[in-house]
């Protein structure tokens, strides 16, 4: 059988937001996006679901007194626990304290990798879960920072991930690949991390959220999924499924919300929501694993 998971990313819940900031985040509403996240994950039935950062909206942007910082961390952990499936999760730069930049308030509630944690998720199949704030000092550091320490740990988990003949899927918060803009929304000494990926082959695939928008780029043998927020258009999260042949299959699902996700879809241009949405295989597409199919080949 396929092993199916749920990718989610960028729910920014604030609960008492009086704008809703930049397209297409819809913060005023984004207790509707919280509420609606369980059922429509549970409804798919996957084998465990991982959230790829900014569960809350803590940090620099967003200027919550701690006690309100805090109340959303339970806020949002006490919702998301209707989700039926094994639940990880990586921190964003909003899951800080934004009075203080410490995370002590969300690692209350949510396991925080400190700096990377692995976990078996399937057979043959484990979970990198990578911490890129763990050496920040403050609020503004958006991007995160791709460290040494990281960079130890990811290597020695895909070395021994290699003597298992196990898959292992990084997951982080910020970028690995550029886009139209060198370095913007990329993690920090993203260099290091690329030539880890290029030579370490028990490592497979790499999910991030950030920029808030769909794409799906291959980097030589490792694919790169970066998937669209959940708190504005297309207002959705990904299912994939891994079949034991390394065949990856992806599909994007958008929330039952579709007056919200109309009213977000009215704040942009539309080719601005064409890029959050991303062309038709950045949403939904087939892609062979060259590195899973080798490995439990």
């Amino acid at each position: 059988m396929p092993i199916r998971f749920a990718v989610l990313t960028d729910s920014h819940y604030h609960p008492q937001a009086e704008q809703d900031y930049g397209a297409p985040k819809m913060l005023t509403r984004s207790r509707e996006v919280l509420e609606a996240i369980p059922d429509a994950v549970n409804a798919l039935q996957p084998d465990f679901v991982v959230h790829a950062g900014d569960l809350l909206c803590g940090g620099s942007s967003f200027d919550l007194p701690t006690a309100l910082y805090e109340r959303s961390v339970d806020d949002v952990a006490d919702v998301l626990a209707a989700i039926k499936a094994p639940f990880y999760c990586v921190p964003g730069n909003h899951d800080c304290d934004a009075q203080t930049g410490s995370m002590d308030g969300f690692a209350r509630r949510f396991p925080l990798p400190d700096p990377l944690i692995t976990v078996d998720v399937g057979p043959q199949l484990r979970l990198a879960l990578a911490n890129v704030y763990h050496a920040c000092s403050g609020v503004d550091e958006g991007c995160g920072i791709w460290t040494e320490s990281l960079d130890a740990q990811l290597r020695t988990a895909a070395r021994q991930a290699e003597r298992d003949r196990c898959g292992l899927l990084l997951v982080l918060h910020t970028w690995v690949l550029s886009d139209h803009t060198p370095g913007r929304g990329v993690v920090h000494n993203v260099e290091k991390l690329i030539d880890t990926l290029a030579t370490h082959p028990a490592i497979a695939a790499v999910f991030t959220g950030h920029r808030h928008l769909n794409r799906i780029r291959m980097y030589r043998d490792v694919l790169v999924v970066d998937t669209a927020c959940l708190v504005g258009f297309p207002l959705g999260f990904r299912l994939i499924e891994l079949e034991d042949t390394g065949l990856l299959k992806t599909h994007f699902h958008t929330l039952p919300l579709p007056e919200l996700n109309a009213a977000s879809y009215a704040r942009s241009a539309e080719w601005e929501n064409d890029r959050w949405q991303g062309e038709l295989h950045d949403r939904d597409t087939e892609v062979l694993l060259p590195r899973l199919r080798q490995l439990w080949s």
